[in-house]
C-alpha cells in the first residue's frame, strides 16, 4: 500500500505592520494582537529591527509582493535589501522569507528553498516567524521528495518547540512514511490524532499503509475494520479494508465487504466494479463476476467499452455459460478498435462448431489487428478442416506458419493432413 501523501504548503504568517512600527511579533504581543504561537520554545526569540535606511524599501517590498505580476520585481528588491551592506540579520532574514514566499507563489519550489534555509540560518526572525518558515520549508522538502532534509528539520522543530499542532506531526508521518520508516510514521500519526482528537482520513491511510510494509497485517486489519466501524458507509474505509483482506488471503471477506457496498449504492465508479470483478474472477466465482459487469454497464456505471464486454465474455466462458460468453464476445469485437476480442470470440465459436461464424470472426479479426495472426489463422484452418476444405484448410495453415508464434503448431498440422 505505497502512496505518496503530499502536502499543501502551510501559508506563511509575515508579523509585519503596514507603517512598520511593530517590526516583530513580540512587540505586538505586548499590545495584546495576538498569543504566541510556541508559548514553549526554547529559542529566545530575537528583539532585533530593521536598519533604518533600509525602512523604505522593506516598506515598498512588502506592499508588492502579494501583487500579481509584480513577482520579479519583488525579488529584485528582495535581493537589494539582502546584498545592502547596511542590511542587518534580521533584514536579510525578512527579505529572505518575502524572497520565498514570492518564488513558491511562481511554482518555482528549488528558489524557496534556498531562499528559507538562508532565512532561518540567520536566525534572526522573532519565534512565530521562524518556526513557521521551518514548517514551510519542511513542506517544501516533502514536497521535493527531499525527505532526509525534511525528518531532521521537524525533529529540530518539535523538539525546539514542543508543539502540540497536529499537522506538523502529521507532515512528519508523511515524511517518514514516504522515506521508508515506516515505525517512525505511526508514532508520529499516533500524535497527530493525540493533538486532533480524532484522525483524519489521509492519516489512517497512511497508517493502514505502514502497518502493511511492516508486515503487521493483524493491526493493519484490526485498525481498518475499527475505522469501518465508525463509518460503516465510508467509501474509503471499505476500500482499504477490502484490499488488505485480499492481500492476506481473505479474498471471501473482501468481496462480501465490496459487494455489500455495491448492493447499497456506495460504489459507483469504474474502479470499484473492477475490482468487485477481479476479487470474483480470482475466487473462480466467474459467474458472479460476470455479473457485476454487466450490472454496470446497464447501469451506466461502466462505459460502453469492448474491455468490459471482453471482461463479461471470458468470466461467462469459464463459468460455462457459453451462450451469454459469445454475446458478450460480439459485442467486445464491435467496439474494439483492434482485433483481440474478435479472435477469442472465433476461438469459442469455432470450439462450438460454428465454423462458418468462427472463420469470419477470425477473419475480421485479422483485419483490424492482433498480436499473433498465426492464432488466428489456426482457428481458420480447423474450421475449414472440420468444414472438410482440405485445401482451404493448408492455406490457413500455411498462413499461420509464418507467424513464429504458431509457426512449429502449424508446420505439424499441416503435415499430417497433407498424409
Amino acid at each position: 500500500m505505497k502512496a505518496l501523501h503530499t502536502l499543501k504548503i502551510v501559508a506563511l504568517a509575515v508579523f509585519l505592520t503596514a507603517s512598520f512600527a511593530a517590526p516583530d511579533a513580540d512587540a505586538q504581543r505586548k499590545r495584546g494582537e495576538q498569543a504566541a504561537l510556541y508559548p514553549d520554545a526554547t529559542r529566545k526569540s530575537p528583539t532585533g529591527g530593521y536598519a533604518p535606511r533600509l525602512a523604505k524599501q522593506h516598506q515598498k517590498l512588502q506592499s508588492i509582493y502579494t501583487e500579481e505580476g509584480r513577482e520579479q520585481e519583488a525579488i529584485a528588491l528582495a535581493e537589494e535589501i539582502i546584498n545592502n551592506e547596511r542590511a542587518k540579520p534580521y533584514d536579510k532574514a525578512i527579505a529572505l522569507m518575502t524572497a520565498g514566499t514570492v518564488a513558491v507563489s511562481m511554482d518555482d519550489e528549488a528558489r524557496g528553498i534556498d531562499y528559507f534555509e538562508r532565512a532561518i540560518a540567520e536566525d534572526a526572525l522573532v519565534n512565530d516567524n521562524h518556526y513557521n518558515l521551518m514548517i514551510n520549508l519542511a513542506a517544501l522538502y516533502v514536497n521535493a521528495s527531499q525527505f532526509d532534509k525534511a525528518d531532521p528539520l521537524l525533529a529540530r522543530l518539535i523538539a525546539e518547540t514542543s508543539t502540540k499542532n497536529p499537522d506538523v506531526y502529521a507532515m512528519q508521518a508523511s515524511s517518514f512514511y514516504n522515506n521508508g520508516k515506516y515505525a517512525e510514521a505511526i508514532a508520529s500519526l499516533k500524535k497527530a490524532t493525540e493533538y486532533k482528537g480524532e484522525a483524519q482520513p489521509q492519516w489512517n491511510s497512511m497508517m493502514l499503509g505502514a502497518y502493511a510494509e511492516l508486515g503487521q497485517d493483524d493491526q493493519a486489519i484490526a485498525l481498518g475494520e475499527e475505522i469501518l466501524a465508525k463509518n460503516p458507509d465510508d467509501k474509503r474505509a471499505i476500500s482499504n479494508l477490502a484490499l488488505l483482506y485480499s492481500n492476506n488471503d481473505q479474498p471471501a471477506k473482501a468481496v462480501a465487504l465490496l459487494d455489500g457496498a455495491r448492493k447499497r449504492g456506495l460504489l459507483n465508479e469504474p474502479a470499484d466494479y473492477e475490482r468487485i470483478f477481479s476479487t470474483y474472477y480470482n475466487m473462480e466465482q466467474e459467474a458472479q463476476a460476470a455479473a457485476v459487469i454487466e450490472e454496470g454497464l446497464a447501469k451506466g456505471i461502466l462505459p460502453q467499452e469492448a474491455k468490459y464486454y471482453t471482461m463479461v465474455a471470458q468470466a461467462q466462458y469459464f463459468a460455462e455459460n457459453i451462450a451469454p460468453a459469445i454475446t458478450a464476445a460480439q459485442k467486445a469485437a464491435e467496439l474494439s478498435k483492434d482485433g483481440e476480442p474478435g479472435l477469442f470470440l472465433a476461438q469459442v465459436l469455432s470450439q462450438e462448431d460454428r465454423n462458418p461464424e468462427a472463420m469470419a470472426a477470425a477473419r475480421a479479426a485479422i483485419a483490424k489487428g492482433v498480436k499473433s495472426p498465426g492464432t488466428a489463422w489456426m482457428v481458420i484452418a480447423r474450421s475449414e478442416y472440420y468444414s472438410e476444405n482440405m485445401a482451404a484448410a493448408k492455406a490457413a495453415y500455411r498462413e499461420a506458419a509464418k507467424d513464429p508464434a504458431t509457426r512449429e503448431q502449424a508446420q505439424k498440422a499441416l503435415a499430417q493432413i497433407s498424409r
